[in-house]
């Protein structure tokens, strides 16, 4: 049976199978509780930033197909290391402008959805997703995005503070394989049911 629908995942380790703290990611923990019959594509990379994303872009719009495409990107997870929220986030909407702009001249049927950011075991870092969380949930409303899954609002995953738990975030920056169980049944699996083929 054809999957009608087709889950294009873009981002850094978090979204590695067998990446980061070497856990299933959510992506693929959602395959088999998606609401309609879904395949999935997976570009993501260990460590990757928005740079390696931009070298690739051309790729993951070459995985669109006919037929109902969520792109799902976690961006800037590396990035805010070393890059202040202000300048990736002027970054990260061009990169996403470009999606948008081929989406549109293309015909094809996309929903381009992006997400906040987990703590790491870094207070620059924390500090700066803190402006960008806080950006990034005005992006469907400004029109860059679809939707946003929001997983900074997490009681338990998303404070700050959790990342020095090991139990949580066993390196300081990778959720456990319980963080990605929570990311894909509180946050990912909703958001993405959300969307049927065809869109009602």
């Amino acid at each position: 049976m054809t999957a009608v629908r087709h889950l294009i995942v873009e981002g850094s380790s978090s979204s590695v199978d067998n990446g980061g703290a070497g856990t299933i990611s959510y992506h693929t923990l959602y395959l088999p509780k998606a609401v309609q019959e879904t395949d999935q594509q997976c570009f993501a990379t260990d460590g990757a930033g928005l740079p390696q994303m931009l070298a690739r872009q051309s790729s993951v719009i070459a995985a669109f197909k006919d037929g109902l495409n969520i792109l799902f990107i976690q961006g800037g997870q590396n990035d805010l290391l070393s890059i202040d929220p202000s300048v990736w986030l002027t970054n990260f909407s061009a990169y996403l402008a470009a999606f948008r702009a081929v989406i549109a001249s293309s015909g094809k049927l996309v929903r381009l959805g992006v997400s906040t950011h987990n703590p790491r075991n870094d207070t620059t870092f924390n500090a700066r997703r803190a402006v960008a969380d806080a950006a990034l949930r005005l992006f469907p409303r400004e029109g860059k995005c679809d939707f946003v899954v929001d997983w900074a609002v997490d009681p338990i995953w998303g404070p700050d503070s959790a990342a020095t738990n090991q139990t949580l975030y066993p390196d300081g920056t990778h959720a456990s394989q319980a963080g990605q169980n929570n990311m894909e049944a509180n946050y990912f699996r909703p958001a993405l049911n959300s969307f049927v083929n065809p869109l009602t």
